[in-house]
């Protein structure tokens, strides 16, 4: 059965990965995605989006019992399978005096075609927090314009505002005196999410030039003539990014700071660890010097650079001629290769284009001591709904039911 066109009075599929409620309030309450738009920067108190009201799905979608049942089982797995590399000792063979456990990791899954229904799949992951504040604030602007959503929150644990607050609150922005650390983040097109978070957690933005660590290992910045001391760092910087890395690198090794997404955990759990894992419920994932181990035409596969991000490097069915190029370039072992999988079209738009789905889970890690194992909370569910090409934001056009979006979890859940 063709999944729900909205606007349409069909029924919809038992087996669809979203709740009912979705298209019960979609009818009922239908809005455009200006006043998403609008309520969001007023929630969120930025003036820092697209001046186009382009970034965010109109639609409010709710998990089926199904869907969330997947997502939390395979997240679960996911962080098992990882566990041996989310230890402090990792950072700390890395040059890091005050190694800590890796405490977030986000996890991308795909809704695709498994036959005539439909599955998830990995796409990629890693110890990085992106776009948590975008998903709290919609909330808010979904239980405002939905309230029925009020109850239905993207997270785990507690329903309510507040709760979620308490539960976040120290694992990002803990200390007397945190501040959020990115570089350039005001020529940024996640800008909207960096300045929202700032002003959420009460903490300034600080870019590496701004920053400088004295001999005790304290860490300052200095901005508009104020120099400040800050003991808690929301970090969102790739340290590659930078045009000195290796002296920002020296400089941060000798602080003694509490991070929230510490700088390593980066380079060290991000998606080409899933050519080293077998994953539960996931096909095998190999190198690009190993592609052939798959069985797989090229026309078949997807190659990633490892250190890619925002859709960047991806190759989607390449010819055998641009692997071979790759290998030759010696770029083997920089590519992972995945099985190509066809996306599953969750929604159709009112004059009847497709629509596909993939959902961002921001995984709390909590280390047990006792147990030596990491403990996870999902944080929020974020979904990017998008047309003919990829889900990254920057090929969002403002087409009906496309953007960025969040997944409330079932009633009752």
């Amino acid at each position: 059965m063709h999944p729900y066109n909205i606007g349409s009075k069909s029924v919809v599929p038992a087996d669809h990965p979203f709740h009912p409620l979705s298209f019960e309030l979609q009818q009922t309450a239908p809005q455009s995605k200006q006043r998403i738009h609008d309520l969001w920067a007023q929630a969120a108190g930025t003036p820092h989006l697209p001046p186009q009201a382009v970034l965010f799905s109109e639609w409010p979608l709710v998990a089926s019992q199904c869907l969330q049942d997947k997502l939390t089982q395979r997240t679960e797995a996911l962080c098992q399978v990882l566990q041996p590399h989310l230890q402090a000792q990792a950072i700390q063979q890395h040059g890091w005096q005050h190694g800590t456990a890796a405490d977030v990791l986000t996890i991308d899954y795909a809704i695709i075609c498994d036959g005539d229904s439909w599955d998830i799949r990995l796409v990629e992951f890693q110890a990085f927090t992106s776009l948590l504040t975008m998903g709290y604030r919609l909330h808010q602007v979904h239980s405002q314009l939905w309230p029925q959503l009020a109850d239905c929150p993207p997270w785990q644990g507690a329903k309510t505002e507040q709760s979620w607050m308490q539960a976040s609150r120290a694992w990002l922005a803990g200390g007397d005196n945190p501040a959020l650390l990115e570089y350039q983040a005001w020529q940024r097109g996640t800008l909207f999410d960096l300045h929202a978070s700032s002003l959420l957690w009460n903490m300034p933005i600080v870019e590496p030039h701004q920053i400088e660590v004295d001999a005790n290992g304290r860490l300052f910045s200095t901005q508009h003539g104020v120099r400040q001391q800050h003991d808690y760092i929301l970090n969102r910087l790739i340290l590659s990014e930078l045009e000195d890395d290796a002296q920002f690198l020296r400089q941060l090794q000798k602080s003694q700071m509490n991070w929230h997404s510490h700088p390593a955990w980066y380079f060290l759990v991000h998606k080409g660890l899933s050519a080293e894992l077998t994953i539960p419920f996931e096909p095998k994932n190999v190198k690009l010097s190993q592609w052939h181990e798959l069985n797989l035409p090229a026309q078949e596969i997807v190659a990633k650079n490892i250190y890619s991000c925002g859709g960047k490097d991806l190759r989607i069915g390449p010819s055998v001629q641009e692997l071979e190029d790759l290998s030759l370039a010696g770029q083997g072992d920089q590519w992972l290769v995945q099985p190509r999988y066809r996306p599953y079209p969750v929604m159709r738009s009112s004059n009847g284009v497709p629509v596909f789905a993939e959902v961002r889970m921001i995984v709390q890690l909590q280390e047990n001591q006792q147990a030596r194992s990491q403990q996870t909370r999902i944080a929020m569910q974020i979904l990017r709904m998008y047309c003919a090409e990829q889900a990254s934001a920057s090929f969002f056009q403002g087409r009906e039911g496309e953007g960025a979006n969040i997944l409330h979890r079932p009633p009752n859940n």
